[in-house]
């Protein structure tokens, strides 16, 4: 999972508490000849996925796997995320169970 950050700047303020959110960008240019992405280059998977003609007849994806078959996507990367640590996290243990289904078929 790679995230690019754009530096924009120093503000200093005195303050006696904050919460810091930081927009994600992903570095998935290299990746959107051969995978579908939504239009912030965010990976597209499971009922997102537009084209799934890789899979098998009236196949589609599996919840977090990517328009090409046996590849998923999880965290900052993927198209709809909430952008947060732990939601990275859940999901990867879910894709853990999605694999072992894929390497079944």
């Amino acid at each position: 999972m790679f995230i690019q950050v754009e530096y924009v700047g120093e503000i200093e303020r005195h303050l006696r508490g904050t919460s810091l959110m930081l927009g994600a960008i992903p570095n998935t240019s290299w990746l959107s000849q051969c995978m579908e992405t939504d239009e912030k280059g965010f990976i597209r998977v499971g009922h997102d996925v537009s084209d799934a003609s890789a899979f098998p007849v009236d196949g589609r994806p599996m919840e977090l796997e990517s328009s090409v078959p046996g590849v998923f996507a999880v965290g900052d990367v993927r198209s709809g995320s909430v952008k947060r640590v732990a939601s990275s996290v859940g999901e990867g243990s879910i894709v853990v169970a999605a694999v072992h289904r894929a390497l079944e078929l």
